[in-house]
């Protein structure tokens, strides 16, 4: 299986959105749109892994910066359609993000929902190691 990384084109956006809704976010052409746009103007890119032709995975790769925390990296979005999932894709994705983001900071962060004991497992193969936990909360204007 060959498989290849590369930025996103507007023409991935549909396999995308399809990608999100394996994540558990339903987002319309807008909004999608909207938000890669969103993410480059600050500086993020997004990164899409294909296989025959196919987009199977993606990861967005961010640059974040805290008062207390400092300037850091992270990898947010990361998915891989649950047929390529155990193949070596999000490490291949995680990995190119990690490349990408090197020239720009120092350190990286991720964030998984504390449901998700995959995805912890997954990247403490990969050298992450968990800091804290914390609730997130969100107040619609």
């Amino acid at each position: 299986m060959s498989i290849s990384v590369r930025l996103y084109l507007e023409a991935d956006r549909f396999a995308l959105q399809q990608l999100m809704t394996e994540l558990g976010y339903s987002l319309n052409d807008d909004e999608m749109v909207d938000h890669i746009r969103e993410i480059r103007a600050k500086g993020g890119e997004v990164f899409v892994a294909e296989v025959a032709g196919s987009v199977v995975g993606c990861i967005c790769a961010i640059i974040d910066v805290r008062l207390a925390a400092g300037k850091y990296g992270e990898l947010v979005s990361l998915t891989v359609t649950r047929n390529y999932q155990g193949s070596g894709i999000g490490t291949i994705l995680v990995r190119h993000g990690e490349s990408w983001l090197r020239t720009r900071v120092n350190k990286i962060r991720v964030r998984a929902n504390t449901i998700r004991n995959k995805a912890h497992g997954f990247y403490e193969a990969l050298d992450y190691k968990p800091i804290k936990s914390q609730k997130i909360f969100i107040k619609e204007l």
